[in-house]
């Protein structure tokens, strides 16, 4: 699967297991991740992309901006994320 800059993934390996994030990059076989909080915008995380899932598509205001291609912060992406992750347990 193929892996686009500011899709939702969740990990699926690793001490981060079951955690959502934003894809910020992508470099070959890796992708660059961030939560805005453990790992934030300016530090991503690379990870492996057999050790991530996509979760699906979502429409979040701050989402939006990053696929247009406006700048976020890390707590615009803290509460995007906290959204969808309540969107998803209902």
């Amino acid at each position: 699967m193929s892996f686009q800059p500011a899709q939702i993934v969740r990990s699926r390996a690793g001490h981060d297991r079951d955690q959502l994030f934003l894809v910020v990059a992508v470099d070959g076989s890796y992708v660059l991740l961030a939560d805005g909080k453990r790992r934030r915008l300016e530090h991503p995380k690379r990870k492996n992309v057999k050790h991530i899932q996509a979760v699906g598509e979502f429409r979040h205001p701050t989402i939006e901006k990053v696929r247009a291609g406006q700048k976020i912060g890390n707590r615009a992406l803290r509460a995007a994320l906290a959204a969808i992750r309540d969107e998803m347990e209902v």
